[in-house]
Formats: C-alpha cells, structure tokens, sequence
C-alpha cells in the first residue's frame, strides 16, 4: 500500500510545472513578450506546428497584439480548410503570464472529420453538347477527392481562361458548393455560360493628341482584326506597350457588344510619359570634385527612338558622347545604338625605357652618369642592355575618339532570368600623351622581378602575355639590331650617340636618382614626343549577360553574370591584331536580419596576336578607384610596361535599415604584365566603410582605405556600389 502511495505522489510530482503561471483573459492583456506558442491537436494533426507558427504574424520573442491575434486564428482556421477539414474548431485558448511577465500562449484544436468530395456536374447553358463535353474532362475536382475549396476555385478559373482562348470573350464560369455537415461531403457544381465566338475589331487610340506615332503603336501590338478573340493576346501587346517606356499607363479595354454581334472592338488608353529627361551626378575624389549628365529624348520623331548626350566635367574623366537609339530594329527584337564622343582621362603611366631608341639612349646615356660610365667603358651594347630595366612614371592624358554601334538583344523568361546579348563594332582612334611641364619619375634601377614585371624586349612587341614564347623562336635572330646598332665600336661614329653631350661635359647630370632612388626629368618636347603612344583601331565585340537579381540597382538576392571577347585590328603602324577577354561574376546572398552579402569577381586577359606587333596602350589593364578597388588611387594597380591580366575580388557585408544603409567592405585586385606572374602576394587590397540613404534615389558615401593612402578616399554616387 504504501509503495502504490508512493508511485501515485511521485507521478503527482511530475506532473506538477516547474513554475506556476498566471492564467490571464485576452482583453487583460497590452502588449508582453511572447515567450512561447504551444499547439494542443485534440484530432487529426494534419498540418504541422512549424507550419502553423510560420502562418501566423504573433511570434515567438516578439511583441503581442491583439489585433494581429485574432487575424492569426482565422488564418490557422483557413488553413485547415484549405486541407479538408472543413469543421476545424479552436476550442480553447489559454494565456499565461510567468513571473517575469512573458506570455506563453496554448491552442487546442479539433480538426474534426476530413470532407469529401460527393460529386461533380456542370452545367452548360448552351445547345454545344461537345462543348460541354470538353469542359467536363477539364475539370480536376472528382467526386472521392478530398474537397479542398481552393481547387474548386482554380477550375473555375481555368475553364474561364480556356473558354476565352476560343474566343468566348463575354463567358461566364461560377461554381456551387452544397455542403453535408452530417455526412463531412460536398457536392460541387459549375454553371458555365459561354455567350457567342467573338473575332477582334479595331483597335480605337481614345487619346488623340499622342506624340507617340501610330505605325510605332502597331508595331507594339500583337493581334489583328479579324482574328479569333484570345486575351492572352492582350497581355502580350499590354507588356510590349509598356516595356517600351513611353507611357505612364497601358489599358486596353473590351467594351460590351450588341446582342448577336461577334465582333468584338479593343480601345487602348495610353498616358505617355515625359520625353525630355535630364540627369546629373556630382562625383567627389581626393583631387577635385567633377560633374557628370545627360540630356535625352525617349521618343524622338514619335518613333520609340533615343537621342541624347551624354556629358561629364572634371578629373579624372571627362568629355562627350552623342548618341542614337533605333528600337526594334527591322521589325526585330533587337535595338540599334549609334554613338560618336571624344574623352579625356587622366591616369598615370609606367613604361620601361626603350634605349633601342637612338634619341632616349642619346638623352639617358648624356644625362645618366651610370649609363654614360657604362658606354664609354663597355661601349653602347651593354648600356643599351642595362637600361632595358629602368622605368618611366609620368602623369598623362589619354584622349579617345570612339564611333560606336551596337546591336543589343533582351529577353525576359520565366523565374525572373534576363539574358542579354550585346555585339559591338566601333572605330577608335586613341592618343596617351604626358602631360606638359610635369616631371617623369626616373627609376633607373628597378628591380623588375620585385614589381612582378619583365623588362620590355627590344622595342618588337615581342611580349605578348600569352607566355613566354607562344609563337615560336625570335624570327629575327639573336640581335635584331646587328652586330652594332649604333654603327662602329667607335662612339660618335655614323652618326651614333657621342660619347657624352654638353651636360655630360660639364659634369652635370640631371637625371641621376636623389636620395630616395628616383631621378627626375622635365616633360619637354623631346620627351612628349618620345612617349606619346596613339593607335587606330577596329573593335568588334560580343558580350552575353544572365542577370537573376532582384534589383539592378540596390540587389539583395540573385546572380549576375557577363562575359566578352574583343578582337581588334589596328590600322596602319605595326597593325596589331588584339585580343581580349573579359569574365564577370556576381553573387547577392540574404543572411537574415536585413544583412546581404554580395559578392563579385571579374578577371581579364589582353595580348597581341602577332609577335612581331606591340600592345597598344589603349589595351592595357589596370585596375583601382570606384569600379574596383575602393581606397587605391584610380588606374593605380598596373603593370610597368603594360598589363595583359588581372583578376579584381570584391566583398561587401549590407544592412538594411529603413531607409538607411551601412556597409563594410573589402576589394583586391592585381595586374601583371604576363599571366604567368600572377601571383596572390602581388595583389592590392583596399577596404572600408560605407553608408546609404533612400530618398527615392539611393543614395552612396564610401571612404576607403589602403596601405597606398594614408587618407581616405571619398566615393559619393547612386546605388550600390555593384
């Protein structure tokens, strides 16, 4: 007896809570924490507590409302009907209160008994009988099927979609539920009305003052008069309409016909857009603030084409561009941009000394005392040969004259995935000259390997950064210049470089590096003209994007992904034949909490096809600045004597805040004369912070950093920064 006592008090004891909550009526209630939301199922559990919790707007950790509340039971009643359970009861709710105030919330439900379908009819107004006959095998609801209310619905939607692909415009489709609560049954019917085969009239424009021209609209639409009435056509010429960008609004309408009339006319209502549109962007960097905008009309001569200019002021980049766009060209899909412009840009160049040059290794060797030492010493040869690996850092100016025309071609399918696809054919004429009155920073002895270059080959091109040799052995021999390239052994003689000019006479020899190991010589004439590089090229490109983000100018989900390839001749000099690939990837990936992280990688890869041809400057990689490294000076990650790959990483950590934004972020990138240096020690980092705010236009503050600058760089633009 008394171990029966036992086992009863200590099952009394577990059953006891470990604390006894405050029982609490829902009207006593404001707004507490939600420590816990608890299912009690009395039936069948059809549906599971995860899924329920995630049904409702109440929370765990989260504040109680009542209002959200009670909208949270009938959503968990619906949901059990949308199963079946159509008798689905919430019996009882019970609220307590734990001594630190928090609310545990506990329903029981009674799903009750799970209906059924008893039977299914249509009925058909109308002396078709196989018409009737083809809407009833389109019916998915049978009898035995468990009845769920929302498949009812989804038939009479798709009989009405399919009667007005036949061109039954005016149908009619209802349905009928009679429900048996004694038996847990349902019987369903449908009334199906189908009203005469209507074939499409004309097309009515009820405005009338329209800039936008008519053969531009028709263009736009996808039907004809005469043809059999399909709604789906109206979709298709609403969405044309309105992926032009001209108008504001797009409705077609389909007004009621006269009894026994099987046309059926179409009025289209536009509201069009402002066609002049006027944009500007001040950017700010370390050097100057400049300006940028545009100027353009969206429907020029009211045909859907664009014209327009674009404009900028302002270091580092500035100049102007007129273009043109023709929509759907020919009658296709694809749109034709013509454009024409001339450019400035700033940037800094490094080149290696070229003294197969006879003016630069008459000025070296008369203004170096190293190299005139070596001369009179060794003779010419091996001053040549030691001057091959001394460097030229000089600001300059690149001026580019570009005729442009693209062909470019957009499709939109289903999951939200663009594809586009862009080819490009343009005539360029570039000049990258130094800048008058500046200084050229001299590096006479430069370790090549300890920058990640190799010394420029003798003035052949040879260097094409594909590889050390991919064409072969040197078609011109071990010396390409002879067994002396500045005539006889004798200095001065036939005309070659004598043995020391006037500055080397008195003693005086500019160029020589100072302290820090870096000479300075003057930007006169002599040297503009020496290093000035220019270039006419023809460039034919081809470049496919996938786009899947959400957004293309703040993204928080999705990938994007691009990839071009450019063949260009260059036209009289050496006629260089170039080619050059360009791979981008970027990924935006939701962690939770209103944090993104977005990801981006790009890699490029240039070189000369011919040997015997040199890379034009206007080829050369660089990277850093806005664009690519955030806190490197713009164009500053470059290859002395031109780079011919790179590889740019970037990484960006975003919150979301409201309207506001902050951002943490961290860029890399390298570039390397050959492919085959590249390595990941070589490679610039950049890193900083950021902010945005949301005005309707976004708006972006960066500052960066690097081990290159001890202030930080400043970035002011729209939008994310990728």
């Amino acid at each position: 007896m008394r171990q029966r006592l036992a086992c009863i008090g200590l099952l009394l004891t577990l059953a006891l809570p470990v604390r006894a909550d405050r029982i609490v009526d829902l009207r006593d209630l404001e707004t507490p924490r939600v420590a816990q939301i608890t299912f009690v199922h009395l039936g069948e559990k059809p549906i599971g507590n995860r899924e329920l919790r995630a049904a409702m707007v109440t929370t765990e950790d989260g504040r109680f409302a009542r209002r959200y509340f009670r909208g949270d039971l009938a959503t968990i009643e619906n949901l059990y009907r949308s199963r079946g359970y159509m008798d689905v009861d919430i019996v009882r709710r019970i609220f307590a209160l734990n001594d630190d105030g928090d609310l545990h919330i506990t329903l029981k439900i009674d799903s009750g008994d799970l209906w059924k379908v008893s039977k299914v009819d249509l009925q058909f107004t109308g002396t078709d009988s196989l018409l009737a006959a083809i809407l009833k095998s389109r019916l998915h609801v049978a009898p035995a099927d468990v009845f769920r209310y929302g498949e009812v619905v989804q038939d009479e939607r798709d009989l009405l979609v399919w009667l007005n692909s036949e061109g039954f415009a005016h149908a009619v489709v209802r349905n009928g539920v009679t429900l048996d609560s004694r038996h847990s049954q349902a019987a369903v019917r449908y009334f199906v009305t189908t009203g005469r085969r209507m074939y499409f009239g004309a097309v009515t424009i009820e405005e009338t003052d329209l800039q936008t021209r008519r053969s531009m609209l028709e263009r736009q639409i996808t039907f004809r008069e005469g043809r059999l009435y399909d709604p789906e056509q109206l979709r298709r010429t609403r969405n044309n309409l309105s992926s032009t960008g001209l108008f504001r609004s797009v409705t077609l309408a389909t007004p009621s016909v006269a009894a026994g009339d099987s046309v059926q006319p179409v009025v289209l209502r536009l509201q069009e857009r402002k066609f002049v549109r006027l944009r500007s962007r001040l950017f700010v960097n370390n050097s100057e603030p400049g300006i940028s905008g545009r100027v353009q009309h969206t429907n020029f001569l009211g045909r859907g084409n664009q014209i327009g200019t674009d404009a900028s002021l302002g270091q580092p980049l500035q100049g102007l561009t007129l273009f043109l766009t023709e929509r759907n060209l020919l009658g296709s899909a694809a749109d034709l941009t013509l454009s024409a412009g001339v450019t400035d840009e700033w940037e800094d160049k490094r080149v290696f000394a070229n003294p197969y040059d006879a003016t630069q290794f008459d000025l070296l060797t008369s203004n170096y005392s190293l190299a005139n030492e070596l001369m009179l010493l060794l003779g010419p040869d091996q001053a040549a040969e030691f001057l091959t690996v001394a460097l030229f850092d000089y600001p300059s100016v690149q001026r580019l004259w570009k005729l442009n025309a693209v062909i470019n071609r957009r499709w939109e399918l289903a999951d939200d995935v663009v594809y586009t696809s862009n080819m490009t054919m343009n005539w360029t004429q570039s000049r990258n000259r130094p800048i008058r009155g500046r200084e050229i920073n001299f590096l006479p002895e430069e370790d090549p390997a300890a920058i990640g270059v190799a010394p420029v080959d003798p003035g052949d091109g040879s260097d094409t950064g594909f590889g050390d040799d991919p064409f072969g052995d040197d078609p011109f021999g071990d010396d390409p210049f002879g067994d002396d390239p500045f005539g006889d052994a004798t200095p001065g003689a036939n005309g070659g470089p004598a043995p020391s000019g006037r500055l080397a006479q008195s003693g005086a020899f500019p160029y020589d590096p100072g302290p820090n190991g870096v000479g300075r010589i003057p930007l006169d004439d002599t040297w503009i003209t020496l290093l000035t590089n220019e270039a006419r090229t023809l460039n034919f490109q081809l470049d496919f994007q996938r786009d899947t983000r959400d957004n293309q100018i703040t993204p928080t989900r999705g990938m994007f992904m691009r990839s071009a390839a450019l063949y260009a001749i260059e036209l009289g000099g050496s006629r260089s034949r170039v080619f050059d690939g360009d791979v981008e990837a970027r990924n935006y990936q939701p962690i939770g909490g209103g944090l993104v992280w977005a990801q981006a990688a790009r890699a490029v890869m240039t070189g000369s096809l011919r040997r015997e041809s040199a890379l034009p400057q206007l080829y050369w990689k660089t990277f850093g600045g806005e664009g690519s490294v955030r806190g490197v000076a713009r164009n500053s990650i470059d290859a002395a004597g031109g780079g011919r790959g790179g590889l740019v990483l970037r990484n960006e950590l975003r919150l979301a805040a409201g309207r506001a934004g902050f951002v943490l972020f961290w860029d890399r990138a390298g570039v390397w004369r050959r492919v085959s240096q590249a390595a990941w020690g070589d490679m610039i980092n950049g890193y900083g912070a950021g902010v945005r705010w949301d005005l309707g236009i976004p708006l972006r503050l960066d500052l960066g950093w690097s081990g290159r600058r001890r202030v930080p760089s400043i970035y002011v633009s729209i939008g994310q920064a990728f």
